[in-house]
């Protein structure tokens, strides 16, 4: 078992506590599990020492600021315990006796110490421990301050005397034993009382029944006493008790109660016996905001400044002191103020005792409100276009001080009416939105009376317009008189384009030039925006060349080189099946065209052109199949010749453009052997060609 003693030394200038009222061994203080006492040790009162069974202890003369505490040991064990000063530097001694049930015959001391803990260079604890094994110490520098334990037998009956040498401080006392003490009581803390002196006796005294705070402090523990004293030393001793009809002598008084078990274990607590009516407070001036010249007050509103616990009470207004003091006249429940200070005089009686009253008065008038001048509603745009927009909130506060002295007033932004109402999250600055409809809720403080009047403004967050054109780029032929139209989404709005060109749901126009041009559309919020486009210039291709490779069998191929500002796409011989690249392959001999289209559409061009090319063999057979050789096309080169030769190069025939061609004889007519036979051609403006073929019979 452990536990803590807390004694409370007092210490009084004054004979407070006399010789008459000592703490001796018979009113020893009974220890039992966690006590709490308290006890000013002045003096020995009976001296137990006179006796002749009673020795005074060997090691000190206890005779000053002493106290006796008995031990009952109610089941066997270890004795011990640990005296400590609370301010560390105390020195108190003490001395054991015992085992005996006898203040009459104490014997000698079985436990004494009074060693000097300055002298003896040692702290200012002192106890009984188990690992000491001296029982006797002191005084001066002998010893450390703690001795041997005691075994202690269920019965027996110790008695510890601790007289403080030296200092004036209380100590506390810790139990550290395994040898059980009686259970504790404990004494459960009561309310103060409170009566008015309603006697006729106006001395600040009446009676009190003490015995009313008996059922709280006992609580639910049976077989205790509750006793009540007007020292906390009389409480501790148990001497002295008070009537249950008790007047007090002071205002307030502290009693002291002392609840204590047949076992003889005790507990204190106390209260405060308090004498007077109603105490009530002055309240401050009741100062109203108006907009007029008066305003109506509920005078209860008034109570909670006037008494803080009012339920007890019955409260009732007055126009003069008198009326309040004589209970007569009584106004409410409500009461118009004007600029005019007015008194109002408050009657606070008790409910059960009409005799107990108080009175006490406010003085109540109105406060002119400063109006706030009204702050015009904000219209934005949202030109970036993600809902997010600033408003410089002091520009508001200009608008709603209109002029007036921006130092005597103190003007306040809230997102919200309820954080107005509840003054919390001011905004302030520059104030972002994300709303595209937000109202600013404003509090108007007249630093000087501290009205304020309310406004508020909308922020409104306009839509842009989206002005989109209909095609990302235009394109205009410039080979075309013909203006082409450009034209964003219709959408309302006032339109005006970089052409000069403006007007209401004006969404296209026309235009004959290419460039970049550009519409601004305003809504009715006044919101605008801008689009661009670039109108492209296109026109017909012109072929400059055309890059023919004939002569070459299946390897025939013409490439066409063109120029001009469009984006062309070629075709042969049929306008369909257009291609972008420039080189056909695969050319027959013969007469082709070349077809060139403006992918924009600003028209197509072509050209013919012939592939040139000859037999590889002929069979002059006269059955009507490859019966002549002739280069097919050449006749679109009238002025070209061609000659036949042998394999050895003797010259044969020569060829005409216009005819069917040879026949596979010489001038003679004489027709020549199946071989190879070689040509050249001279076309004009051409490089002469020189080939190979196969007469074949």
């Amino acid at each position: 078992m452990k536990f803590k003693i807390t004694l409370v030394l007092i210490f009084f200038f004054s004979l407070a506590f006399s010789q008459n009222n000592p703490n001796d061994c018979v009113n020893a203080l009974v220890i039992c599990g966690n006590s709490s006492l308290g006890i000013e040790p002045d003096g020995i009162g009976f001296d137990e020492f006179s006796l002749p069974g009673n020795h005074v202890p060997s090691c000190y003369n206890f005779i000053y600021h002493r106290i006796w505490f008995k031990f009952e040991i109610v089941e066997s064990g270890i004795f011990t315990f640990d005296l400590i000063p609370d301010n560390g530097i105390d020195d108190y001694d003490f001395a054991i006796f015992g085992p005996t049930g006898d203040c009459t015959s104490l014997g000698h001391a079985i436990r004494c110490s009074s060693t000097h803990p300055g002298a003896a260079g040692v702290s200012a604890n002192t106890g009984l421990n188990m690992t000491e094994t001296d029982t006797e110490e002191g005084p001066g520098e002998d010893g450390n301050g703690y001795l041997r334990y005691i075994d202690a037998e269920a019965g027996d009956v110790y008695y510890l005397l601790v007289d403080r040498a030296e200092g004036s401080g209380p100590f506390s006392l810790f139990y550290t034993g395994t040898a059980k003490l009686p259970n504790a009581v404990e004494a459960h803390q009561p309310e103060n009382l409170y009566q008015c002196d309603s006697d006729g006796r106006q001395d600040e005294s009446t009676d009190f029944n003490l015995d009313s705070q008996t059922d709280i402090i006992r609580g639910n523990q049976t077989g205790v006493v509750v006793t009540y004293h007007e020292t906390l030393n009389d409480a501790s001793i148990g001497i002295n008790p008070l009537p249950n009809i008790y007047r007090n002598r002071s205002n307030p008084q502290t009693i002291y109660a002392r609840i204590e078990r047949n076992n003889g274990c005790s507990d204190i607590t106390s209260f405060d016996l308090i004498v007077g009516n109603p105490e009530v407070l002055t309240p401050q001036d009741v100062v109203l905001c108006s907009y007029g010249d008066s305003e109506t007050y509920f005078l209860d509103d008034i109570i909670p400044s006037i008494i803080s616990q009012p339920n007890d009470y019955v409260f009732t207004y007055h126009h003069s002191e008198e009326d309040a003091t004589t209970n007569e006249n009584p106004i409410g429940p409500t009461i118009e103020f004007t600029r005019t200070p007015y008194t109002v005089f408050v009657r606070v009686t008790d409910r059960v005792d009409p005799d107990c009253y108080s009175v006490t008065s406010f003085k109540g008038y109105t406060k002119s409100i400063a109006l706030a001048s009204q702050p015009s509603n904000v219209e934005l745009c949202d030109n970036n276009r993600d809902g997010r927009v600033q408003v410089n909130l002091n520009d508001k506060k200009t608008e709603v001080l209109n002029g007036r002295d921006p130092s005597a007033f103190e003007i306040l932004f809230f997102p919200s009416q309820e954080d107005r109402l509840a003054g919390t999250n001011t905004i302030s600055g520059n104030f972002e939105t994300e709303r595209s409809h937000q109202t600013i809720y404003v509090t108007f403080i007249d630093k000087e009376t501290q009205c304020f009047d309310h406004v508020q403004f909308a922020i409104n967050v306009n839509a842009v317009p989206d002005p989109i054109f209909e095609q990302d780029t235009y394109i205009l032929c410039i080979n075309s008189s013909d203006a082409i139209p450009i034209s964003v989404e219709t959408s309302p709005g006032y339109y005006v384009w970089s052409t000069g060109e403006e007007g209401r749901n004006l969404n296209r126009i026309f235009i004959d030039s290419p460039g970049t041009y550009s519409v601004t559309v305003t809504n009715e919020h006044q919101c605008s925006y801008s689009a661009t486009v670039e109108v492209f210039p296109s026109d017909v291709a012109r072929i400059l060349d055309l890059e023919i490779i004939d002569f070459n069998d299946s390897n025939n191929s013409v490439t066409v080189h063109v120029e001009g500002p469009g984006d062309y796409e070629f075709a042969l011989n049929t306008p369909s099946d257009y291609q972008v690249e420039t080189t056909f392959t695969g050319l027959k001999n013969g007469c082709h065209t070349i077809y060139v289209r403006d992918r924009n559409g600003c028209g197509t061009v072509s050209k013919e052109f012939i592939v040139l090319d000859y037999p590889r063999f002929f069979t002059p057979n006269n059955d009507g199949i490859n019966d002549y050789w002739q280069i097919k096309g050449i006749n679109e080169f009238p002025k070209s010749k061609i000659y036949i030769f042998d394999r050895y190069g003797k010259y044969l025939r020569q060829i005409s453009t216009f005819s069917k061609g040879w026949d596979g004889t010489n001038e003679k007519g004489k027709p020549l052997p199946s071989s190879d036979y070689w040509f050249v051609i001279d076309i004009e403006n051409h490089p002469n060609y020189r080939g190979h073929f196969t007469l074949k019979r």
